[in-house]
């Protein structure tokens, strides 16, 4: 009798992993494989590659970390000047503030234009927001991460180096700023227009968005259906028949 449970690995099990409308996930791979292979497209992770790599990151710490560079598409640099002040989760619409990371060091208030507002339209995400200041108590303009850059690396080669003692293998290099390009990618796969991206990622060069945008174009023209092969021994006879020109 057949499973009603898709077998390990199987194509059917890998369908269900969906995190987009119309959006199969082995396509998905396929489609980044080819687009990374020149290098000029950013690597990046797809939404189930980055909640089994969340699963690998057992201290609450390191978790909440990267579900932030994830649900707000941070830099490492613009994380760590974090602060309990900078969400706003009281009302409909929770989103957090993020200063940029070119104006983070310069001293006096930054321009209004080096604060952007990211909508954090993951319930689940809020929570842990929430939870997470209730029970550490951080002061309102306490840093929430106060360590160093490479002290967040570290963190993160611990969680893929549990992942690969766990059978769990990213086929691409997985960076800090992995996330960020993941949540750009997540963003265009949910259909979100540009110029919105553009906002939310803090660019002020459209064409730095517009480099993700290659993924879906090889997803078009794979489905074009276009054939260039054809019965030469047909076509040869047609030709022959024709008077020279």
């Amino acid at each position: 009798m057949n499973s009603l449970i898709p077998q390990q690995n199987s194509p059917e099990r890998v369908t269900t992993l969906a995190f987009a409308p119309g959006t199969d996930f082995a396509t998905a791979v396929a489609l980044r494989r080819m687009a990374t292979a020149n290098g000029t497209t950013p690597f990046y992770l797809l939404a189930p590659e980055i909640a089994a790599l969340l699963h690998y990151m057992p201290d609450r710490r390191h978790h909440f970390l990267f579900s932030t560079l994830w649900n707000t598409g941070a830099r490492i640099g613009e994380a760590c000047s974090l602060t309990p002040e900078s969400f706003v989760i009281d009302g409909p619409r929770p989103f957090v503030k993020i200063l940029s990371e070119k104006v983070r060091s310069r001293r006096g208030r930054p321009p209004k234009d080096a604060v952007r507002m990211v909508p954090l339209t993951d319930p689940a995400y809020v929570r842990q927001v929430e939870v997470w200041l209730a029970s550490e108590r951080p002061r309102r303009r306490e840093l929430l991460w106060q360590v160093t850059d490479e002290t967040m690396r570290n963190w993160l080669k611990a969680a893929v180096a549990r992942a690969a003692d766990d059978g769990v293998h990213f086929s691409v290099p997985v960076t800090p700023h992995t996330f960020r390009h993941s949540y750009i990618m997540h963003l265009l796969y949910h259909r979100q227009p540009l110029k919105v991206i553009q906002a939310l990622a803090g660019h002020k060069d459209a064409r730095s968005i517009e480099v993700y945008t290659r993924v879906f174009a090889l997803d078009v023209a794979s489905t074009l259906a276009v054939s260039f092969s054809g019965q030469g021994a047909e076509a040869a006879a047609v030709l022959k028949s024709l008077p020279p020109v």
